[in-house]
């Protein structure tokens, strides 16, 4: 797990601006660095050592210096790729870096169907005179770039990007809308004009004589295996099989290693399957906020029945206040997910021990875990209902006001528009209010509920409501938010639920296979009904994010006014101060939205910080 970033450019690199990215980056990889520059090319790297600490500094290159690679993230097929490519190959290492180049010298970018991993790297052909540069299936791994038609300059941040000193462009206002619709910013875009995310499951193509993307993986259609898909012993024998080898792949490491824990069914699931190959006295660490519907019970009751080596972490409103500034900004992109500030606190924790962490996140994307996901199948269509929404904007603001809002829209729409209309921060006559004439819907939502003709059904609109959270809200939200909040403190973060071979078996199931009227995860619970007691199994889904209204509107309340109110705030460059102040007015006092408040915040600080 580390850092990259490069420069290629015709006829000759800028080694300097790369290592001005690559020292940005240093966080990510605090175990040392590496450089390479010939003619157009110039790589950078920061290591967070975890596999042969010994030997796998990089850049990493094949047997004659022709290939040369940066790679962030881990190949956990890697010892496997080694037998195949040894009798071929002459391997320096015992790194799982060094099968890339050797992988690529065979098979080229079809190298990409043999990695069963996590990853981001940029792999230079200097007999192609070409860079090939490649994201992970999920997007567990970041990729951004900057392109201008003679230079291209790639790295793990945006903020690398920023400190290389070139022109990054202008605020973006369709990704600023996007933001202010979502919390964050989907790929492609980013809230700079002149930079661009590679999306999940692509590679990138540059040579002199320009630059491509294309797709390489996309994520299994959600229902596509159809209803009658029997579940019998055989398919849950393969499926457990599979389950339990992407976990075991991720315990591969030559540090120690921990597991997050929060008494939820995903990671309860991976801290059991790791402790049965481990043995007991896997370290486990849970998060609270001191409140009564903490999960900390739970994790201890999991963590008891494994004898794992147990931590627990309180997030106080007193540490959340003393640390929300700093959470924030350490997004090098504005990322408006209140989550943000437990994850934070608990990586700065862990890391503090350990530096590698076991995750359960993907679960509730593969398995149909979400509460909305039953909202979708149960709320009725009623055509033209969305059309009524117009009338709750000009009620005063207030909790009555949005909830109506987003009911009516949800019944008069399909698809992923459905479930757009439960999750929106902003809606769009909101955004049009602080935006203007820039403000719109984010593209991709509601794409495949339009398709669906005029009689949409149930069962679609909680398929494309998975789909939009497999290519959208978990790429570019939650995998997101676990990179820079472990990262920040040189921490990797493994998901073995995030495996493409397990997602290939679950996700195409029929979605009354996954979920009932009552709860999700039901192909989860047959699964592992032996590893976990029933009230682990069918907990419900409880949420990780933050009391963010009684924040604002208590202890952060100075802090949203001093840095929102003035008219010399950033924010107020883009969009239009009274309808700032309209949202303030509401949640200083405990009315409205929260989350808006916090999306404001969290994009003044990220301007006053990274928007020069």
């Amino acid at each position: 797990m580390c850092g990259i970033a490069g420069e290629l450019a015709f006829p000759s690199a800028d080694p300097e601006r790369v290592r001005r990215m690559t020292a940005a980056l240093a966080h990510r990889g605090p175990d040392g660095d590496g450089f390479h520059h010939e003619g157009p090319i110039a790589l950078g790297h920061r290591r967070l050592a975890i596999i042969d600490l010994e030997g796998g500094a990089q850049p990493i290159f094949n047997e004659d210096g022709s290939v040369a690679v940066v790679f962030n993230g881990e190949i956990y097929n890697y010892r496997e790729l080694a037998a195949e490519l040894a009798p071929r190959h002459r391997l320096r290492t015992v790194s799982d870096t060094e099968v890339l180049v050797h992988l690529y010298e065979e098979l080229g970018v079809g190298m990409l169907e043999r990695l069963r991993g996590m990853f981001a790297f940029a792999l230079w052909d200097q007999k192609a005179n070409r860079l090939f540069a490649a994201r992970d299936r999920f997007g567990k791994k970041p990729f951004l770039y900057a392109a201008d038609g003679h230079r291209l300059s790639f790295a793990s941040e945006l903020g690398a990007l920023a400190a290389s000193g070139l022109d990054l462009g202008a605020i973006d206002r369709r990704a600023l809308s996007d933001y202010l619709e979502l919390l964050y910013v989907p790929a492609p875009l980013t809230l700079r004009t002149g930079v661009k995310k590679l999306p999940a499951g692509h590679y990138l193509l540059a040579d002199d004589r320009g630059l491509r993307v294309e797709r390489y993986w996309a994520p299994p259609e959600p229902g596509s295996a159809g209803p009658a898909t029997r579940l019998g012993s055989a398919w849950r024998h393969e499926t457990r099989k599979t389950l339990e080898e992407a976990v075991r792949l991720r315990l591969r490491s030559d540090v120690p290693l921990a597991a997050l824990l929060s008494g939820g069914i995903d990671s309860s699931v991976v801290v059991a399957l790791a402790a049965r190959e481990l043995g007991r006295g896997l370290a486990t660490f849970t998060v609270g906020f001191g409140r009564d519907d903490d999960e900390t019970p739970f994790a201890r009751e999991v963590a008891r029945r494994y004898g794992t080596d147990h931590h627990e972490i309180v997030v106080s409103d007193a540490v959340a206040r003393d640390g929300v500034e700093d959470a924030i900004a350490s997004w090098s992109e504005p990322y408006g997910d209140s989550s943000a500030i437990p994850t934070h606190a608990v990586c700065r924790e862990v890391a503090k021990h350990v530096k590698v962490v076991l995750t359960g996140d993907g679960g509730d994307e593969l398995f149909a875990g979400y509460g909305r996901y039953r909202w979708v199948a149960r709320i009725p269509h009623v055509p033209g209902a969305a059309s009524l929404g117009p009338l709750f904007e000009r009620a005063p603001i207030g909790r009555f006001r949005s909830k109506a809002r987003r009911a009516l829209l949800a019944v008069g729409s399909g698809g992923e528009a459905r479930q757009r209309a439960l999750i929106e921060c902003f809606s769009l006559h909101e955004r049009r209010r602080l935006l203007g004439h820039d403000a719109r819907v984010f593209p991709d939502a509601g794409a495949r509920g339009a398709s669906l003709g005029a009689r949409p059904s149930h069962a679609q609109d909680v398929d494309a409501a998975l789909a939009f959270d497999l290519g959208v809200y978990l790429p570019d939200d939650l995998l997101v938010k676990v990179d820079i909040a472990s990262m920040r403190f040189g921490l990797e973060a493994r998901a073995p639920l995030l495996d493409h071979e397990l997602a290939a078996r679950v996700v195409p199931l029929a979605a009354d296979q996954k979920q009932d009227a009552h709860e999700g995860k039901k192909v989860l619970q047959t699964l592992c009904a032996d590893l976990l007691p029933g009230n682990i199994l069918h907990r419900a889904k409880r949420g990780f994010g933050s009391p963010v209204e009684a924040w604002l509107s208590g202890p952060l309340r100075p802090m949203l006014e001093d840095l929102l109110r003035p008219s010399t705030a950033r924010v107020r460059e883009w969009l239009d101060g009274d309808a700032i102040d309209r949202v303030l007015d509401q949640v200083t006092v405990g009315k409205g939205n929260g989350h808006q408040g916090w999306t404001l915040l969290a994009l003044e600080v990220w301007a006053r910080r990274h928007a020069a």
